[in-house]
């Protein structure tokens, strides 16, 4: 059985290379507050730094759609990434505060851009292909992803410890250029289309109503989007901006951020598996709750590493068990959308999501700074609790 279907590559060759190559030189996330404490920054301020990207994301998410609709989602693709290298460029000149938090804003409006234009890309290139292509494109892109992160930790760590925190910016621009070079070679399926701005906008609208008010309506769907709004608000306590100040008061070295990254990443790789083999057929909600269940419990450790490496340990099992429960959780909520409402429904879900991470990160930022990493990193257990608790109304046989 060959691993590429017929003409599969000669297709699709840039965008397999892209998501292999790309992504080793961006490593920028998990040292991203490293760099910001090194500011001497606060964490509130940090937290609302972290928070202006996925708010101008939300602010920009449709409006920016219509650009690729105009102009093809080739243009709209590499239009964004080059404004995003741009920006990541200015922030390695930039240290004002203020300076940062309109880069750290901009950010946000241009990841809109190809956020949602690259798989419409992929998609339209190759329907008239085969349907079959677009799946094993996802998963081959997806593995190729997985295994370029693992390896971009531990050159993370090799560029850190050689040329300095501040590189971070320089590699990730860098990454930006790769990218769009890369995929300059793509090919377009692209019609122009006559559309009416203000039209879509207001069918956008009717449909969102139409989906939230379905939503509220549907016994079980109506506990999935507040569990999945209350668990986004816990994850903040537990990832990326408490991490950091923890490890770092446990004289965790810097450069080692890249090796955490790649351990994340095997994680990510490994967890699906597990999931794959201990999840039954119509027992999603049961797997999600033990698997929650298991990450509160894991983080009451937290109280006791008095070294780095006992603390990481227990950092990557909740990562572990949150990674756990995210195939179930997907095929759960989408086992009671209709087709119709699947699109919409999803974009509502993902709404709900990035509006708790922004409510979140602020508040976390500020615990930090009031009552230490380690007891922030706490509240995430009887929020998970609450998420259990909310899971456990959903009574299936009242749909």
């Amino acid at each position: 059985m060959k691993f590429f279907q017929k003409d599969e590559l000669k297709l699709l060759w840039p965008f397999y290379l892209d998501a292999l190559i790309s992504p080793l030189l961006f490593f920028l996330p998990v040292f991203i507050v490293v760099f910001l404490a090194g500011l001497e920054l606060s964490f509130f301020q940090i937290g609302i730094l972290v928070a202006v990207t996925p708010l101008f994301q939300l602010i920009f998410e449709i409006p920016t759609g219509a650009i690729a609709d105009l102009y093809g989602r080739k243009f709209s693709v590499l239009f964004g990434y080059l404004l995003e290298g741009l920006v990541v460029l200015s922030l390695f000149f930039v240290r004002d505060y203020y300076l940062m938090l309109g880069a750290f804003a901009l950010w946000g409006f241009a990841s809109t851009l190809s956020s949602g234009s690259k798989e419409a890309w992929v998609i339209d290139l190759v329907e008239k292909k085969s349907k079959s292509l677009s799946k094993s494109f996802f998963h081959k892109s997806q593995s190729f992803d997985a295994f370029a992160l693992v390896i971009s930790g531990i050159i993370g760590a090799f560029i850190v410890k050689k040329f300095g925190m501040s590189s971070i910016w320089l590699f990730a621009f860098f990454s930006f250029v790769i990218s769009s070079s890369i995929l300059l070679f793509a090919k377009e399926n692209f019609v122009k289309r006559k559309i009416k701005i203000r039209q879509s906008f207001s069918e956008l609208i009717k449909q969102t109503k139409e989906t939230f008010s379905y939503g509220y309506r549907h016994h079980v769907l109506y506990y999935y989007l507040i569990a999945s709004f209350v668990f986004t608000l816990g994850l903040a306590f537990s990832m990326g901006i408490t991490w950091t100040p923890l490890l770092l008061e446990l004289n965790f070295p810097e450069h080692y951020f890249g090796y955490m990254w790649s351990a994340i990443a095997m994680s990510m790789m490994i967890a699906p598996i597990f999931s794959n083999k201990l999840l039954k057929e119509r027992k999603e909600k049961k797997f999600i709750m033990i698997s929650l269940a298991l990450s509160a419990l894991v983080t009451f450790f937290i109280l006791f590493p008095k070294e780095w490496i006992f603390a990481l340990v227990v950092l990557l099992t909740i990562q572990f068990f949150m990674i756990l429960r995210m195939p179930a959780s997907k095929m759960y909520f989408h086992r009671f959308i209709p087709s119709k409402l699947r699109a919409t429904m999803g974009s509502v879900d993902a709404m709900l999501s990035s509006l708790a991470g922004i409510i979140a990160v602020p508040i976390v930022g500020y615990l930090i700074d009031v009552i230490g990493a380690r007891y922030t990193i706490l509240i995430y257990a009887p929020i998970t609790i609450l998420v259990i608790f909310i899971y456990s109304r959903i009574k299936e046989g009242e749909i």
